[in-house]
């Protein structure tokens, strides 16, 4: 008697779950690759920075988990390095760093922006992005030990958090 209620019970439960499922819109069902192919459209034709800024974020997140789900938007992230606004450019550089690029393509582009940009939230966001990128960023330490000197600043900072990254997977 007692295990025909559990099974009851058990097959309700799976009915009710089953119908849920179904009634489900397709949006919240969505994976990761629907997630990169909206990310990727809201970079490309995103009109205000926050939007991009956003789709840059979600993406190197995406490309933390797995780099195919955004291969499509690479070619934008690249281009975003370049961006007028600063915060798209910091933002640009940490999702490089996520995406496991070859590094004889990202570090020289990372490391440029390091050097050059007028902006310490982008070089913030190279040096956090070259961090993502561990030990195959060996090319930039020489460059992240310049800002590393000045311990004060934040950029001084995320320099000395980058080596540490990039020389304890070294070892």
């Amino acid at each position: 008697m007692a295990a025909t209620r559990f099974v009851r019970s058990l097959a309700a439960v799976a009915l009710f779950n089953g119908a849920l499922y179904l009634s489900l819109p397709s949006e919240a069902l969505a994976g990761p690759e629907k997630d990169a192919i909206r990310y990727t459209a809201e970079l490309k034709t995103g009109k205000d920075a926050k939007t991009k800024i956003s789709a840059l974020h979600e993406l190197g997140k995406l490309a933390a988990i797995m780099k195919s789900y955004v291969a499509d938007a690479l070619p934008d992230i690249y281009k975003s390095l370049d961006d007028k606004d600063a915060g798209i450019r910091a933002a640009a550089a940490e999702a490089l760093g996520a995406c496991d690029e070859p590094a004889d393509k990202a570090v020289p582009a990372l490391t440029k922006l390091l050097k050059d940009d007028k902006e310490d939230s982008v070089k913030i966001g190279a040096a956090k992005g070259l961090m993502s990128m561990g030990s195959s960023a060996k090319a930039a330490v020489p460059t992240l030990r310049e800002y590393a000197a000045d311990k004060k600043s934040k950029v001084g900072n995320a320099a000395q958090a980058a080596l540490k990254a990039i020389t304890r997977k070294n070892q």
